[in-house]
């Protein structure tokens, strides 16, 4: 029988007229009474500490979304390959950062090599764009991970201020779900750095090779 069920025996027990009956004559029984109150009582006391911990365990108190557009947002500029990041900065997605790396860069155009079409022009505006590329990515990533951290930091300070074990799960989840974009970010970052140091190593054995067959033709 459940709680709910005992509880409404027990009131229905003690609403009638607490009298035994001996032979005609109604008798007060305090004894059963007082029992039948008091397990009434721990009847109650029971249910509601179920309440209470069924409470705990259930409901949404907002936590998965402290900093999550933020954090979703940051993340989607910066694609998972390094193809993407070349094709968008190529397209101008980084915008001014990107016109402020060529300033930094102060690369020199096309035009300005004796051979626009040659193999070494084209080398040196694949080099520069992947240069160009990998600082607007890395800048735009740097950004991405300083919105992780800032994030962290929001969710730490809420810390001690949940209300029970479901509110303290969802905040453990939402900061385990923080720390793995700030990982993914990271380790785009170290990606995109192992890309562009393959990228100017491979420009350099052409840059040579190059070299070699000029002077080959030479002797």
């Amino acid at each position: 029988m459940s709680i709910h069920r005992h509880i409404a025996v027990l009131t229905l027990a003690l609403s009638i007229t607490p009298a035994a009956w001996a032979s005609g004559i109604p008798t007060f029984d305090a004894t059963t009474v007082a029992q039948l109150k008091l397990q009434l009582d721990q009847l109650k006391d029971q249910y509601s500490t179920l309440r209470q911990q069924y409470s705990a365990v259930i409901g949404s108190y907002g936590r998965g979304v402290i900093g999550l557009n933020e954090s979703i947002q940051s993340a989607s500029v910066v694609p998972g390959s390094w193809q993407d990041v070349v094709a968008l900065q190529k397209s101008g997605a980084y915008g001014g950062k990107q016109a402020q790396y060529d300033k930094l860069l102060n690369t020199m155009p096309a035009e300005l090599f004796q051979n626009p079409k040659s193999q070494s022009a084209k080398n040196y505006q694949l080099s520069t764009d992947s240069v160009r590329a990998a600082m607007a990515g890395g800048d735009s990533l740097y950004g991405e991970v300083q919105t992780h951290l800032n994030n962290l930091a929001k969710l730490s300070q809420q810390v001690d201020r949940t209300t029970n074990i479901k509110d303290a799960q969802d905040l453990q989840n939402r900061i385990a779900t923080e720390n793995g974009m700030l990982q993914s970010a990271m380790g785009k970052m170290q990606a995109m750095n192992l890309n562009l140091q393959a990228n100017l190593m491979n420009q350099m054995n052409q840059s040579n090779a190059q070299n070699q067959q000029f002077y080959k033709w030479q002797k």
